[in-house]
């Protein structure tokens, strides 16, 4: 059903036409906006008014020319594509580009969108009754991706390089003259790999973004990615020479860091779970392993955030739903959880890099993680957590019960992993690694 054209047959060769215009078309008078001429939006970006049908949104920043190597970066598709919104790629895009800003390598950061009639036409084509299937079926189709790339056209690139986040377009195919990198957190395989949220995809539109992903890649004179189990990722899945793949990290994303807490107190066992997406990051697994733990600590308490409402939650459980940063009343609620808690679990089905057990430990909280893709470079075990297998709730109730028991490990933990997220996982860091690379292409 997801791949029936539902009434829209012609769209193939609209579409099909659409891509076959003349280039100068799109780019005749694609100039960017002065600040006198064109407004700003809320987020600081300008907007490449509305040329055939492709809006844009562009933010330039202030070291783009005293650098020889400065930066476009692009953004659209799933994560979003307002570049300095704090919903756009899970609130890391903001922290990025002002990192980039800082070591003088951001020329632009641009946000690109399908525009309609072709995204109303899209989904209509991809629709089927399961929401997320659904979702799936209209990013994997590649009639958007095309079209997603045909959005940067418009574009006018004056550095040298030009980054793009994710592989659902193409910049070496809009910009074959630029030096072209990719950044990712995650890639398709890895999803695949997981077991994990391809419920209802058919088989056909995975393979479809499977072999565009894979293009994209090998078409890039570079690729970033979040961790080392990925970058190996792409040189295994997609065949790109390791030479070409970087691991530069990732980070987490706070403006101000916390001041650490000498004498913090780990003697309340109290466990934190944040995650929006509660049964991938393994919520409900960690509701079993609790009741054993509450077996084993009567006073044990888990704070949950992140899920709207949960229901039938076991005795000293609770969800405080939702809690934004953008909010300072909810803020303040996050913070004091953050501060009041003795360790962070987060026991994923899914995970492909893991921000919150880094925020959690510069708060000093030991991290009890999965086993498995980059949560396994960030939590080392004895040192600043525990590693538990997949799915198991015997073994994740153990290391809850064995942690939550001996406060001065917990001290111990927590005292490594502020140091360890310090020297090795800020923004700063990342893009200075990022220049490193960029300017020895």
């Amino acid at each position: 059903m997801g791949d029936a054209d539902h009434g829209f047959s012609d769209f193939n060769t609209i579409a099909s036409l659409m891509e076959r215009r003349d280039p100068k078309v799109h780019t005749q008078s694609a100039k960017i906006p002065a600040p006198s001429q064109a407004p700003n939006s809320e987020d600081g970006s300008s907007t490449l008014g509305n040329r055939d049908g492709y809006t844009t949104s562009i933010a330039k920043a202030p070291f783009a020319e005293a650098s020889t190597k400065a930066v476009t970066v692009f953004v659209g598709g799933s994560v979003g594509c307002i570049p300095y919104s704090p919903k756009t790629w899970s609130g890391i895009l903001p922290f990025l580009l002002r990192a980039m800003d800082g070591a003088g390598i951001l020329s632009q950061a641009v946000g690109i969108k399908v525009p309609e009639p072709w995204k109303s036409f899209l989904l209509a084509k991809n629709f089927t009754l399961n929401r997320a299937a659904w979702r799936k079926h209209f990013y994997f189709d590649p009639a958007y991706r095309r079209a997603l790339t045909q959005a940067a056209k418009p574009v006018l690139v004056n550095s040298p390089v030009c980054l793009q986040i994710g592989s659902m377009f193409s910049l070496p195919e809009v910009f074959p003259d630029r030096k072209c990198i990719s950044y990712s957190d995650g890639n398709l395989p890895e999803l695949l790999n997981s077991g994990f949220g391809m419920e209802g995809v058919s088989a056909k539109r995975i393979d479809q973004a499977l072999h565009y992903e894979e293009q994209v890649s090998q078409q890039m004179t570079a690729i970033f990615t979040f961790s080392e189990y990925l970058r190996q990722s792409f040189i295994s899945n997609y065949r790109i020479p390791p030479e070409r793949v970087f691991n530069i990290g990732g980070a987490i994303n706070l403006t101000d860091i916390p001041p650490a807490s000498p004498d913090k107190d780990y003697s309340a066992p109290r466990i934190l779970f944040i995650g929006v997406e509660f049964n991938r990051k393994g919520g409900q697994q960690l509701l079993d392993a609790f009741r054993s733990v509450r077996q084993a600590i009567p006073d044990a308490r888990l704070d949950i955030v992140g899920p709207e409402h949960l229901d039938q939650l076991p005795a000293g459980a609770v969800c405080h739903g939702r809690l934004s940063k953008a909010d300072p009343e909810q803020n303040l609620k996050l913070l004091t959880l953050l501060r009041g808690s003795s360790l962070l679990a987060l026991p994923a089905l899914y995970e492909p890099f893991g921000i919150a057990p880094l925020e959690g430990m510069l708060y000093q909280l030991p991290c009890v993680v999965t086993d498995g893709w980059a949560l396994r470079e960030s939590v080392r075990p004895g040192y600043n957590g525990e590693l538990v297998a997949k799915g198991s709730v015997e073994e994740l109730a153990a290391a809850l019960i064995r942690l939550l028991s001996n406060p001065e490990q917990l001290a111990m933990m927590g005292r490594h992993g502020r140091e360890f997220v310090l020297n090795s996982y800020t923004w700063t860091s990342v893009a200075n690694r990022m220049a490193s690379v960029v300017n020895n292409l």
